[in-house]
């Protein structure tokens, strides 16, 4: 049960929600942000460090992320089921009904265990723009963690961790490490379970309930179809 204290108001709600939009991959400015809220950037600057204090985040998709985590926002407050497919389309859709059959039995907190955790990538194309090294440095970044962390993870230096960003948005066509992470599973550059294991996932898929996951599982599957189709037709 979220405490007085961790709870978010409308505004802080409504702020992250329009932080986690994407128009064409990138995310909005906080000056973007204002106009379509009808205030100012400063006071958005103000709301997502309030919001961040309560989550305990260290900047604003660190936020959106906890949020989302915590129930305090929606996955389809911010995407509709289309956006989520093509995000999600590096999963089995037999995961996703594996999931929407359990909740259909009143799972609440349940978790996918032994062979359901053993979630198997599509035939969508494996990542040919990034480099080894430019991959793994943005599924960290995707995973929240600041460039001295990815630095340590990987047993690189803090400066090649830059570099590797700057070449990774550079061929992602991205302006910041946010973009580059939803580009990057946009493109199918890498998963999003990449980012995300398995039962962390069912936080965010769960509040959707059992009926949208299932169209999630059609829309996933018509994408193998037409991606099977595309490639035996080169």
């Amino acid at each position: 049960m979220k405490s007085k204290s961790t709870t978010l108001t409308k505004e802080e709600r409504d702020t992250l929600v329009l932080g986690g939009i994407h128009p064409d991959g990138k995310q909005l400015s906080n000056a973007e942000m204002g106009q379509a809220l009808g205030t100012s950037a400063s006071r958005v600057k103000t709301t997502i460090h309030q919001a961040c204090v309560k989550l305990q985040a260290r900047n604003r998709n660190d936020a959106i992320i906890l949020a989302l985590m915590r129930g305090e926002i929606s996955l389809n407050e911010i995407y509709s089921l289309d956006e989520l497919a093509q995000r999600f389309s590096s999963l089995n859709p037999d995961m996703l009904r594996k999931l929407a059959h359990l909740l259909r039995r009143g799972m609440k907190h349940g978790r996918l265990l032994g062979k359901d955790e053993q979630i198997v990538r599509s035939g969508i194309r494996k990542g040919n723009k990034l480099t080894k090294v430019e991959r793994d440095v943005v599924i960290l970044a995707g995973r929240r963690l600041t460039n001295s962390e990815i630095a340590s993870r990987l047993y690189i230096h803090i400066g090649t961790v830059r570099k590797s960003l700057n070449r990774a948005c550079a061929k992602l066509g991205a302006h910041r490490r946010a973009d580059a992470v939803v580009l990057a599973v946009k493109q199918g550059e890498i998963s999003i379970l990449d980012i995300f294991p398995p039962n962390e996932l069912i936080q965010f898929l769960a509040p959707l309930g059992a009926e949208s996951i299932e169209k999630m599982a059609q829309l996933v599957t018509e994408k193998f179809k037409q991606e099977r189709f595309r490639t035996a037709g080169q």
